[in-house]
């Protein structure tokens, strides 16, 4: 009997149907999507991180007291024990050196460090794009994790030995964990997810104090904003949040140091305030921050935009009837708080930033997804927004690794390759005296006359921060050299300028200050 074999038939609208139906294979996939983040965001940060970013004088004592702390010692700076920030990313980088068998002097470590970091801040970005995904879908998700990847003024935080990077990756993924409990009803699994968030909280808090702000405020915030976070849930991330911070603290107190704690603690409470002004933007009297920022927008044009949009995305957020969205507006309400503070009365320094981009790219895409949830005509504008962004961010990111800027690194080593052993070199700058002392015949000379009584034969100058007045040194110095004093090494970069190792001649030296001009120095203490 011959067998007949039925075929369906063509029905295109229903295959059509069908395909609808299938979801694009990103949505399938997800982790896929945040693979290729998390490998853009490596690529972005090892590529020239040895040379793209100058050297900090903030990376090399970090190095430093991670070495300390690596021989077993405790944590100290010109002698005196070091509590002006708690020790938790120093004990991470101590641990590296153990484990790596790393050595050298602390710019020699910091540059080597810098690899870790670069790791580090690519899982920030994988962390950034579950948040996101999380709250507000897909597509915005793989939006922010692209342009975190690849924002300028996060990749130079993260090409440096900075503890705001292991921090970051900290407070986030605390909120991640937090929102996993906040999304399970109670349980075993809910609470063994708010003791791990409390804990992942703590250890961003002993990486950096202020964290506290950007974890532990929120979220007490967030029980008496519309009943976001419930009392006891809170309280219980809250307690296991001061763990790690107590323990730090019985050490100190153990070792009889808990009134050198608290004094140092002050002035850097006074210092976040403002009430004190010794580092940062606001510690340079005369120097425009209109013009600084004009200044700097063709390097971080769209970190500044998400640096300024993060409160006000946040608020957006804190309006949402979702409780998981209400949190993250908090957190980046709260984020973005402390970074216009810092810039209009505290101590504006550029690390405060880095959280407030972190926050503002949780909080926008979620602001930009309700926008267009109310009003869905302005989906167009939202999406050629996004993508603008993004590609301006692509831009600025492959920008900001391929400059060489590593004048400093290169000055060294032209000085220990070409000048005779017996030369005696002046430095002018803070970042010149932790990065490149102790060495023979090298010195903080930063004014003519410590010039001239030190026996100078070169001196070693890098032009913007001496000419904004973050050196040693006066402005006035460069001229004086720029007159009378021969260049023989000369470095620019988009960091300190022009690194310029200058030839003194000994006659004009000697006849200015015969003359009484010394163009004494502007901190230091140095004569």
């Amino acid at each position: 009997m011959n067998s007949v074999q039925e075929v369906e038939p063509y029905r295109p609208a229903a295959r059509a149907r069908r395909a609808a139906r299938k979801p694009p294979w990103a949505i399938r996939h997800p982790w896929w999507v945040a693979a290729c983040v998390g490998w853009l965001a490596v690529v972005f940060r090892v590529f020239g991180v040895q040379r793209a970013n100058d050297v900090f004088i903030d990376e090399v004592t970090y190095a430093d007291i991670a070495q300390q702390i690596a021989e077993g010692r405790m944590p100290s700076l010109s002698g005196t024990p070091f509590f002006l920030h708690p020790p938790g990313s120093y004990a991470f980088n101590a641990l590296i050196i153990r484990v790596l068998g790393l050595e050298g002097h602390p710019m020699d470590l910091a540059l080597q460090l810098r690899w870790v970091n670069s790791f580090l801040g690519a899982l920030t970005v994988v962390v950034c794009f579950l948040l996101v995904r999380r709250l507000a879908g897909l597509v915005p998700a793989a939006i922010a994790g692209t342009i975190l990847a690849s924002d300028p003024f996060v990749l130079r935080m993260d090409g440096r030995l900075m503890m705001e990077t292991p921090a970051g990756l900290a407070v986030l993924a605390g909120w991640l964990l937090a929102l996993w409990a906040l999304g399970h009803k109670w349980g075993r699994g809910r609470m063994w997810l708010e003791i791990s968030a409390g804990l992942v909280f703590g250890i961003a808090i002993v990486m950096k104090d202020m964290t506290a702000v950007f974890t532990v405020v929120p979220l007490l915030a967030a029980v008496f904003w519309r009943r976001t976070v419930p009392l006891q849930a809170a309280l219980r991330i809250l307690g296991c949040s001061i763990v790690p911070y107590l323990i730090y603290l019985s050490v100190i107190a153990a070792n009889g140091l808990f009134s050198q704690f608290l004094d140092q603690k002050s002035v850097g409470v006074l210092r976040m305030v403002g009430a004190v002004q010794m580092t940062g933007f606001n510690s340079v009297p005369g120097v425009s921050l209109t013009d600084r920022l004009l200044d700097m927008a063709g390097r971080f044009g769209t970190s500044y935009l998400l640096l300024g949009l993060s409160v006000v995305a946040g608020f957006v957020v804190a309006l949402s009837p979702q409780v998981e969205r209400r949190v993250m507006g908090l957190f980046s309400v709260f984020t973005g708080s402390v970074g216009v503070y810092s810039v209009f009365f505290g101590a504006a320094e550029e690390q405060f930033g880095y959280c407030v981009v972190l926050a503002a790219l949780v909080s926008i895409p979620i602001a930009a997804a309700m926008v267009v949830t109310c009003r869905p005509r302005l989906r167009g504008a939202v999406a050629t927004a996004a993508v603008l962004m993004t590609v301006v961010s692509l831009f600025l990111g492959v920008q900001a690794r391929s400059v060489v800027d590593d004048g400093l690194v290169r000055a060294r080593d032209w000085m220990i390759a070409v000048l005779p052993e017996s030369s005696k070199v002046g430095l002018t700058s803070v970042t010149g005296e932790f990065a490149l002392l102790p060495h023979q015949g090298w010195e903080v000379l930063p004014s003519l006359k410590s010039l001239r009584d030190g026996n100078a034969d070169f001196v070693l100058t890098q032009g913007r921060p001496l000419s904004e007045g973050y050196g040693f040194a006066a402005p006035e110095l460069l001229g004086w050299l720029q007159d009378n004093a021969q260049p023989v090494f000369t470095f620019t970069g988009p960091t300190s300028g022009d690194t310029v190792v200058w030839r003194l001649d000994r006659a004009r030296l000697d006849a200015a200050v015969d003359g009484g001009l010394v163009i004494p120095p502007v901190t230091g203490g140095y004569p």
